[in-house]
């Protein structure tokens, strides 16, 4: 017997893959994150990415929490408010051809050379020691192609900007 040629099984795009754990250092919505252990619990800790060029890194990025932060006396919006160390960081998981809308763009003064902080859509990203973006020529180290134009090169130490990627 044959089977249903009118079901077919599998990940279909915006179905979110979702991963939740606490925070092992602070963490800012848009940072590519890694699993770097677990707590007490079993429950995973995640911290950004702090290899520049990782090679095969996985498209994760940390979330603006689902429940609504405390109430910020800076008015900061909730994209920019860090994430405290030890509390609860929701994870997106991306997949190839899946846009991620705010990732962060390092500044040109973080990086080594700062026109690695000067993206043009198609130019291929890779991370940075902070969880961050940056052009990449290092063969395995792409994580994402930039989708707009963003030249972050002058900015200060840590004023990182939000981009538009597409996951390789």
């Amino acid at each position: 017997m044959s089977k249903s040629i009118t079901e077919i099984a599998g990940r279909t795009y915006d179905e979110a893959r979702y991963k939740e754990g606490e925070a092992g250092s602070a963490l800012t919505p848009g940072e590519i994150v890694v699993q770097t252990g677990t707590n007490a619990n079993d429950e995973p800790i995640y911290d950004a990415v702090s290899t520049v060029d990782q090679l095969g890194p996985q498209a994760q990025f940390a979330m603006v929490p689902s429940t609504p932060p405390q109430e910020d006396t800076s008015d900061t919006d909730p994209i920019d408010q860090t994430i405290s160390s030890g509390t609860l960081v929701e994870v997106r998981v991306f997949t190839a051809g899946e846009r991620v809308q705010n990732a962060l763009l390092a500044s040109g003064t973080d990086l080594a050379s700062a026109s690695d902080a000067n993206v043009s859509p198609g130019d291929r990203l890779g991370t940075n020691d902070d969880g961050s973006l940056k052009i990449t020529t290092t063969g395995g180290a792409a994580v994402a192609v930039a989708r707009e134009a963003n030249d972050n090169s002058g900015a200060a130490a840590g004023e990182r900007a939000r981009l538009t990627v597409e996951v390789l």
